[in-house]
């Protein structure tokens, strides 16, 4: 491992599918996971091994948009679905002499640590390539190892498996890491007597086996290796994803009462000591620090949240948010683009958009912030202090001065000086 560069190493990641048992109006490679797409999970892990040597075997119908989503990889289109041995062979032109790693567009949850323990295992056994296999108590669909203490003499389709064959339970990934040389050297043997008639990839491994060329592997966890074919496979990995973000939360510090019912986002930052009550939403973007809470049905994006804050129940806080020390956020209200000052209340029933608001202000139930004139957002800036009675319309643009007071009802169209009654 020590002798890896990202140089070595191409990445191909295979997403020519059709997704058709998918059964979406969306390829299940777009589909989200706890706030990246499946395709952008694969792409994050390939980029730590490869860096910008990826290679992403397509579809047409998908070329576009992963043209856009990865503008720096490279694209080989596999006109026709003829098996995985295909789809490597039609990067053949993209890959130079190096090794190639080869992943799956929708296989999302493999760790960065399998990958370096195949390399690992690729560099230190001197094979002309290495496969990560996993062991499961549900072998039915996958195909089957024959190995030879630690050499792989071949691999079984499922429907190619004799009854003894079936009891394997030590299966094929299909991630792999090789020479591009030898693997393009031997790749044309492969033929297509199935009953699919498509070149499957594994056939390498008897190949290989018949040369006396040595392929390895190593052992990961089953979920790691878990592939998405149908909308009900998304959710159990799903599940899976959310799980783990969890657990590592609560072994942080973090109290989540009934997390089946929390929704969070990979890039999730949470401090220790924050609560998280039940039917919470959090999406992309969000830091809580020390001591918050935040209440039932709530949603929170692209916002931060300084300590000993509460926000909720069902308030929802939208990007580019700052809500500051020491500050309630109750049921009912909405924020977006804004930042709120230390030990400001914002209790209930209100809408606050554009607005800077400073320290210590109090925002009565019912007041909204009247940011969009039809034309273009304005802002709204509440100083120190201010308190906003009940049921109040601040027309933007708009400034409130310190320690003044707007009373109940009213419709604020004019800047208030400091230390002002406005009615």
């Amino acid at each position: 491992i020590k002798r890896f560069k990202m140089k070595d190493i191409s990445t191909v990641i295979l997403a020519a599918g059709k997704s058709s048992r998918f059964n979406h109006t969306k390829s299940k490679i777009f589909q989200d996971l706890g706030g990246l797409t499946i395709i952008d999970h694969v792409y994050r892990i390939a980029k730590k091994i490869s860096g910008e040597n990826i290679i992403f075997v397509c579809n047409e119908d998908n070329l576009k948009e992963l043209k856009v989503r990865f503008p720096k990889a490279n694209f080989s289109i596999q006109k026709k679905q003829l098996g995985t041995a295909d789809a490597i062979s039609s990067a053949k032109n993209l890959l130079k002499n190096t090794n190639v790693l080869i992943l799956f567009g929708d296989v999302p949850l493999i760790t960065i640590q399998s990958l370096k323990n195949l390399i690992k295992d690729f560099y230190k056994n001197k094979s002309i390539g290495s496969m990560i296999a996993f062991k499961t108590n549900k072998p039915h669909g996958y195909g089957r190892l024959k190995v030879s203490k630690n050499k792989i003499i071949s691999v079984i389709e499922e429907l190619n498996t004799t009854r003894k064959e079936k009891e394997i339970n030590l299966c094929n990934s299909g991630v792999i890491l090789c020479s591009s040389k030898l693997l393009f050297q031997n790749i044309h043997k492969i033929d297509n007597k199935n009953i699919k008639k498509e070149k499957y990839l594994p056939d390498i491994f008897s190949i290989f086996n018949k040369i006396k060329k040595n392929f390895t592997f190593i052992i990961c966890l089953e979920e790691e290796m878990l592939g998405i074919n149908k909308i009900s496979d998304l959710l159990i990995l799903d599940k899976i994803f959310q799980d783990k973000l969890k657990d590592k939360l609560i072994s942080a510090g973090v109290i989540i009462y009934q997390p089946n019912t929390i929704r969070l986002s990979h890039d999730t930052v949470i401090k220790k000591g924050s609560i998280i009550e039940p039917f919470v939403v959090i999406k992309n973007g969000v830091k809580i620090k020390e001591n918050v809470i935040i209440k039932s049905h709530t949603i929170l994006e692209g916002c931060v949240i300084d300590t000993n804050s509460s926000v909720g129940p069902s308030a929802r806080i939208r990007p580019n948010t700052s809500i500051g020390k020491s500050v309630k956020i109750g049921n009912f209200v909405e924020i977006k683009n804004s930042n709120i000052g230390h030990k400001t209340s914002i209790s209930h029933l209100s809408y606050v958009g554009d607005t800077k608001i400073g320290q210590n202000v109090n925002i009565g139930a019912g007041t909204i912030t009247c940011n969009y004139n039809g034309k273009k957002k304005n802002k709204t800036f509440i100083a120190d202090n201010v308190f906003v009675g009940s049921n109040c319309s601040l027309v933007a643009p708009i400034r409130i001065g310190k320690n003044s007071t707007i009373g109940a009802g009213s419709v604020i169209t004019k800047n208030i000086p400091e230390n002002c009654l406005a009615i």
